[in-house]
């Protein structure tokens, strides 16, 4: 009865959205508080109605959560109680219907209960009855926390919704992966070395090693599903998808960063281009917006913000996805804006619309207008995640011409590629539009633009062009899955270079570097890795003679990849895990007047 009433108010079907081993897995728990409350209370009546009244309440508070947050409760909402209650006052907590019918229902539960025969008074405390429950229950616990059991079985944190999983499973999911155990080498004489070589520089410094100048706007497009397919074996297309981006050579510095994700889980490549930290090192299946981030983490939005700039992120879906309203007041952005604040036309046939979503033509309007409401010098970092290119690719193709498809030997085979290609196309024309504008802006403008992953397009289509399934792959030909295009422009003089390759925990060092902007003792840090080991995801390592080695085997690196991966280890250990004795002045810039 608390499994069925929290699930319905966390907008599930109790019987229905899981499996049956999902709903095991989090009926264990609803147990586990039923016996809880009997050994403390002595009394199965008062056990029942303590354990269902306190399960309706925290499934209520979830509601409010995902009403408030657009995302269901975490464990690290349990550390930030006290932040939740300084903004407590400004949310609507009227009930709505849920709450009131779930809330009923446990009233009605309990009178029914009340009128039931039970005994009188307390029973005696019974160790026969105490012990075995105890075994029992630490064997699950232990089963469910130290092993790999349940992972295993294809049970991990759910991750876009939220909801998925269940609350009791997600939330103790979450718990089993909310740590990470320190790596070897870890310690405090071990930090101190490295933020002693590498410390943050000061913000006050005006100019990069070569004397280059602060650009006044500095832009990242994160670009959704954005990727050339051409990477891929075999595929040819009777046109190029993305003519512009390829033709672009002038002060512009582009190439292939390696995504540690494929198909979805956005938030993991903004993650790792925000604070330069590596999912690598992280339990698979987990997403560090969810679990990991939290007040004043260090990140390039807080970095930019101490140099003087105002920093906004912008991006034209929901507000509710990935858990970015707290993450992004979290990484420090002054201004964030989702759909609700885009200026556009919704109306049936608008051309503001592709297929679903906003258009990247349209986005880029808008990003243009936040840049034309501010004032002329004032330094703006702007952070954009774009939505049209997002998956399904099997829908109607609305506002979207057939301009670009497959020929060769996938010609007239893959309609899901053929749509995803001709979604590239007018990301490309709307990026041409982007660049078009700040090459007649006189400010000195540096735009980075990347996509997040590949899209998850017909699965048959990656087996057949790559020869198999990722898991069988060589890491060389899996890593092709995790290839996307970067580039970094400037409307001024920059060293112009292509065919750079790198990782995505990399790429904002870069940006900081070609924008001469003073660096945190981290991304000189980064920057020293970044020679030894280019790419660092979660498939694998490319070294710095171009050899590919796959993650779960860092053993057959070199020694001295070894020793780089060891170091960032402890480093990022240190950043995530260990936020009270971080090095001061590494993370982040030192204070000075800038």
């Amino acid at each position: 009865m608390s499994y069925s009433l929290v699930e319905i108010l966390n907008y599930n079907e109790p019987w229905t959205s899981f499996t049956p081993l999902q709903m095991a897995l989090n009926l264990v728990w609803y147990y586990f508080g039923a016996l809880f409350f009997y050994f403390v209370l002595g009394r199965r009546d008062r056990a029942t109605k303590v354990a269902m009244v306190i399960a309706w309440f925290i499934g209520v508070v979830n509601r409010y959560a995902i009403a408030f947050r657009g995302r269901t409760l975490f464990p690290g909402d349990i550390v930030t109680i006290r932040t939740a209650l300084n903004v407590a006052g400004n949310y609507n907590y009227t009930p709505d219907a849920a709450m009131v019918l779930t809330g009923l229902a446990v009233a009605a539960f309990i009178a029914v209960l009340s009128l039931l025969p039970t005994d009188r008074g307390r029973r005696k405390f019974s160790w026969k009855l105490f012990l075995p429950t105890l075994a029992g229950s630490a064997a699950f616990l232990y089963m469910f926390f130290c092993t790999n059991v349940v992972s295993d079985a294809g049970i991990s944190p759910s991750m876009w919704t939220t909801r998925g999983n269940g609350l009791a499973l997600n939330f103790s999911l979450c718990v089993r992966y909310s740590r990470v155990s320190q790596p070897a080498g870890y310690s405090q004489a071990a930090l101190k070395s490295e933020a002693a070589e590498l410390g943050g520089d000061d913000t006050a410094e005006t100019t990069g090693a070569d004397g280059a100048v602060r650009p006044v706007n500095v832009i990242v497009v994160m670009n959704e599903s954005f990727s050339d397919l051409e990477v891929i074996p075999g595929v040819e297309t009777n046109r190029d998808a993305m003519p512009f981006i390829h033709s672009l050579t002038e002060n512009t510095v582009k190439g292939t960063a390696y995504s540690s994700v494929f198909g979805g889980t956005t938030a993991n490549s903004e993650y790792e281009f925000l604070t330069g930290n590596t999912t690598t090192f992280l339990p698979a299946g987990t997403v560090p917006y969810h679990m990991y981030v939290s007040a004043d983490d260090p990140s390039l939005a807080w970095q930019m913000g101490a140099l003087g700039y105002r920093t906004v992120a912008m991006h034209p879906y929901y507000a509710s996805g990935w858990n970015r309203v707290s993450v992004y007041n979290d990484l420090g952005f002054d201004e964030q804006y989702f759909l609700d604040d885009f200026d556009y036309d919704d109306s049936e046939g608008s051309p503001d619309i592709i297929r679903e979503f906003l258009s990247d033509q349209k986005n880029y309007e808008n990003l243009i207008a936040r840049y034309e409401a501010k004032e002329k010098g004032e330094p703006l970092f702007l952070f954009n995640v774009t939505m049209q290119n997002h998956s399904a690719y099997n829908g109607e193709w609305i506002n979207l011409p057939r301009e670009v498809w497959l020929t060769g030997e996938y010609e007239g085979r893959f309609n899901t590629v053929d749509q995803y290609l001709n979604l590239v196309y007018q990301s490309d024309r709307a990026f041409e539009y982007l660049i078009d504008y700040f090459s007649q802006v006189e400010e000195p403008t540096i735009i980075c633009m990347f996509g997040d992953h590949q899209p998850q397009v017909a699965t048959n289509f990656y087996t057949e062009a790559l020869g198999g399934e990722v898991g069988e792959l060589p890491v060389e030909t899996a890593e092709k899955k995790q290839a996307v295009p970067f580039l970094i422009w400037a409307n001024y003089d920059i060293q112009e270079q292509e065919d750079a390759v790198l990782s995505l925990n990399y790429l904002s060092t870069l940006l900081t570097d070609i924008a001469g902007l003073p660096q945190t003792g981290y991304q000189k840090f980064l920057s020293e890795i970044y020679q030894e080991l280019p790419v660092i995801n979660t498939v694998g390592y490319l070294d710095k003679d171009g050899n590919w080695t796959a993650e779960e085997q860092p053993q057959a690196l070199s020694q001295s990849g070894q020793q780089a991966l060891k170091r960032y280890r402890i480093l990022e250990y240190n950043n995530i895990f260990d936020k009270s004795r971080r090095p001061a002045d590494f993370f982040t810039l030192k204070q000075g007047e800038s």
